[in-house]
């Protein structure tokens, strides 16, 4: 059975990435909170979320 389940999301947050475990099955972020990383980024697939889990392999 997937993971993918619709909890409460962060308003305004939307999340692509199928392989997180805070994906919903409407692909926005349900985790408590993010963080978006690499403070030298000057373009957007130079940052990352470091908030990203696995589904699977991280606890809350």
């Amino acid at each position: 059975m997937s993971e993918k389940k619709h909890h409460e999301t962060i308003h305004g947050v939307a999340c692509d990435v199928s392989g997180c475990k805070y994906n919903t099955i409407d692909y926005k972020c349900s985790a408590n909170k993010i963080s978006v990383q690499n403070e030298r980024a000057s373009t957007k697939g130079e940052t990352y979320c470091s908030t990203f889990c696995p589904r699977g392999t991280c606890s809350d």
